[in-house]
């Protein structure tokens, strides 16, 4: 079976390459949400503001990259750093 490396934003995934291009078929089709903190000035306290949108597809956080049989398993015999 075939697996990929998933890059969700600043971490990675292995996964089964069917799942990945899953997870990327989800995730593409997501709106993004965001809350922003504003600090307080002068006598106006502190807020946050919550943000919904529709993603661009230069906003995307996810990227696919193959991972072949043989580095997967050097890598799985490695383990964790």
């Amino acid at each position: 079976m075939s697996k990929c490396v998933a890059n969700v934003g600043y971490d990675k995934y292995v996964l089964e390459t069917k799942d990945a291009i899953a997870l990327f078929e989800i995730l593409s089709k997501a709106e993004r949400y965001d809350a922003k903190y504003h600090g307080s000035e002068g006598d106006k306290p502190s807020f946050y503001t919550y943000h919904i949108w529709e993603q661009a597809e230069e906003e995307s956080k996810i990227s696919l990259t193959m991972l072949g049989a043989s580095m997967y398993r050097i890598a799985k015999m490695a383990g964790k750093p």
